[in-house]
């Protein structure tokens, strides 16, 4: 519950308007986000030449569906009594791209393989990119009045979120089991439904009766369409990790031959066979053939 501070009164908004079941919903989102995401990043650790696509894959199954759509769903149970909520649709598709982006960045810093190093600056580019979608999203709201955050409990949710995000990629880089990943999968739904609620403890609205009226959209007539367009969004990278081909895991590097072993070019490519010549090819006809041994 989030305390409304008014001028005379404090009120409470309730976060669960729609139900419990709201938030089962935003665990479940977030998990079949990341199920398909992870996917996504596995083909691009075994691809070199179409790795890009894969990331770009990748984040947008994570951050644009596992932790926006998840987040942007779950606001929807905020509500204050007797008062009327109203969103800044630019800052929530603003936040959208901070959240692909996040993801697109992090995969890259975290690289093919575990390294420390890499997944300190993964986990940095996450925690960045996740902060600002959270502010983003969370200053999005409007009433009659102010809304402000509470920094002690803001800073509180970014710990969380880098913390999160931390554990997953160390579990998809370091283990590759199944188990693993089914650990990374529930990791990260739980991770962003404690996000969610951590940033929405840290609002503070104050209403105040003299001020305009509550500017921007309702939530619904914007995440409701969102929500359609992202799980349909989600059959173009399944259907491209059903369609792809399989490789393992684990593919082991081919050490291209030295120039000195084989004669060939420095970089150690074989060279190209040389098109067969007419000329030559009269000119060995025609030399005579060898005296057969007696």
């Amino acid at each position: 519950m989030v305390e409304v501070l008014a001028a005379e009164t404090v009120e409470t908004a309730d976060l669960f308007t729609m139900g419990y079941w709201l938030t089962l919903l935003t665990f479940g989102v977030s998990a079949v986000g990341m199920f398909v995401g992870l996917a996504c990043a596995v083909n691009g650790r075994r691809s070199v030449r179409f790795r890009p696509v894969w990331v770009a894959a990748a984040a947008v199954s994570i951050g644009g569906i596992g932790v926006w759509l998840a987040s942007t769903v779950s606001m929807l149970g905020i509500s204050i009594p007797g008062r009327i909520l109203r969103y800044d649709i630019s800052d929530l598709t603003l936040s959208l791209v901070f959240a692909v982006g996040a993801v697109f960045l992090g995969l890259l810093l975290a690289g093919r393989e575990f390294e420390v190093k890499r997944m300190v600056n993964a986990a940095a580019g996450l925690g960045l990119g996740f902060g600002i979608m959270l502010w983003l999203q969370l200053t999005s709201i409007d009433i009659q009045g102010s809304v402000s955050l509470n920094i002690g409990l803001f800073v509180v949710a970014i710990v969380v979120v880098v913390t999160a995000s931390s554990l997953c990629v160390f579990l998809f880089q370091r283990f590759r089991f199944p188990a693993a990943r089914a650990g990374s999968i529930a990791m990260f739904g739980a991770g962003v439904a404690a996000v969610y609620f951590t940033g929405v403890a840290a609002l503070e609205f104050r209403f105040d009766p003299e001020a305009e009226p509550a500017q921007g959209m309702e939530l619904f007539g914007y995440a409701f369409p969102m929500f359609v367009i992202g799980l349909l969004a989600l059959a173009v990278p399944i259907t491209a990790v059903l369609v792809a081909p399989e490789r393992p895991d684990d593919t082991p590097r081919v050490t291209k031959p030295d120039a000195s072993e084989t004669g060939g070019p420095a970089d150690g490519q074989a060279r190209p066979a040389a098109r067969p010549n007419a000329a030559a090819a009269l000119a060995q006809r025609a030399q005579p053939l060898p005296e057969p041994a007696r």
